[in-house]
């Protein structure tokens, strides 16, 4: 039986049954097999750019009987092939932004982009605004002193152009939903601002500008506290 991580675990939850699915930077494999002991999938694709991570994949889908369901592919990224859901998990926030770019056509025919940022989500965000996908909904999990913010988008051919900059740097469904996990993330975003905006020199001409930045950001963190804690 496969043992998840809390994020991972939460990510195979996203997983629609019955769903056909991608797992790109698959990496161990666990996600895959995961869905396939619990026949959330029966038609799995796990990619990975590294030669020995897909080699423990291949292996431990051997061990567990799922060569019929999974297809271990080394490559770089999403294969040219139609998938229900997409999973990208575990890279930076740029990078998954750039795979989708480069699988356009493969990603707006999905029905579900499951994508989880180790960092850069507001860079993400703006990137798929920009493509057309909109954000339907999101999760956070904290695990091993750090928090995790999950991604669920879908291609709906739509553009914001009202959004600023600052707009793709909070969760506006985690707000809405007046997340408790999402409240403590804000709250400890909020404390680490304070620290680098108490370092400037206020007679650095330089740091002006970041510190106004800075402080915009605060106002908008301190207004998400707010609102979720109403």
């Amino acid at each position: 039986m496969i043992k998840l991580s809390k994020r991972l675990n939460k990510i195979a939850e996203l997983v629609d049954f019955g769903a056909s699915v991608i797992d790109v930077g698959t990496d161990h494999g666990y996600v895959p097999n995961f869905l396939c002991e619990y026949k959330i999938s029966r038609d799995i694709i796990a990619t990975d750019i590294s030669k020995n991570s897909l080699e423990k994949s291949i292996e431990l889908t051997r061990e567990l009987g799922n060569e019929k369901e999974i297809r271990n592919i080394l490559a770089n990224g999403i294969v040219n092939e139609e998938r229900d859901n997409i999973i990208i998990a575990g890279l930076g926030g740029i990078q998954i932004a750039e795979i989708i770019a480069k699988s356009i056509d493969i990603a707006k025919s999905s029905k579900k982009l499951i994508l989880q940022p180790m960092q850069k989500a507001n860079i993400l965000r703006r990137e798929l605004n920009n493509m057309g996908f909109e954000i339907f909904d999101e999760e956070i999990i904290y695990e091993d002193e750090r928090y995790f913010e999950i991604i669920l988008a879908k291609f709906s051919n739509y553009k914001n152009e009202d959004l600023k900059e600052e707009d793709f740097y909070f969760s506006k469904k985690l707000i809405q939903k007046k997340d408790e996990i999402y409240l403590a993330y804000l709250k400890e975003k909020e404390d680490y601002l304070w620290s680098i905006i108490k370092s400037f020199d206020p007679n650095n001409s330089r740091s002006k500008k970041r510190n106004q930045e800075l402080n915009s950001l605060l106002k908008e963190v301190k207004e998400a506290i707010d609102e979720i804690s109403s």
